[in-house]
């Protein structure tokens, strides 16, 4: 039993120590006390609306910027597509141009034969 009390002990002193000090508090500030609470609880709400409003825009913002590289990988990837369609035409108008050249040489070599005869 001797324990008990002597663990109470310890906690009613600290009760009447915090008693003590929320008086010197009420001395001091007074009225005022409320006041600070209420100032304070509307600074901690701004802090609390700014916060959210912060995230929501940088949430937005990570949207917009992530739609707009979506934007541009598809316009590179219709680009490139375009270009490679354009040089595959490119490329088989040279095999044209080549096979022509071709034609034309057998059809000199056929006048040259005439010519001989």
């Amino acid at each position: 039993m001797e324990k008990n009390s002597e663990n109470k002990q310890p906690i009613v002193e600290n009760h009447k120590i915090d008693d003590r000090i929320a008086a010197v508090r009420d001395l001091i500030f007074g009225e005022n006390m409320q006041q600070y609470s209420t100032e304070f609880a509307d600074v901690y709400d701004q802090i609390k609306t700014l916060k959210d409003q912060t995230n929501k825009n940088l949430s937005e913002s990570v949207t917009n910027l992530e739609n707009k590289l979506a934007d541009l990988e598809s316009l590179m990837e219709h680009k490139f597509q375009d270009l490679n369609d354009d040089l595959d035409k490119r490329l088989a108008d040279l095999d044209d141009e080549k096979a022509d050249r071709k034609k034309l040489g057998k059809a000199l070599e056929k006048i040259a034969l005439m010519l001989q005869e």
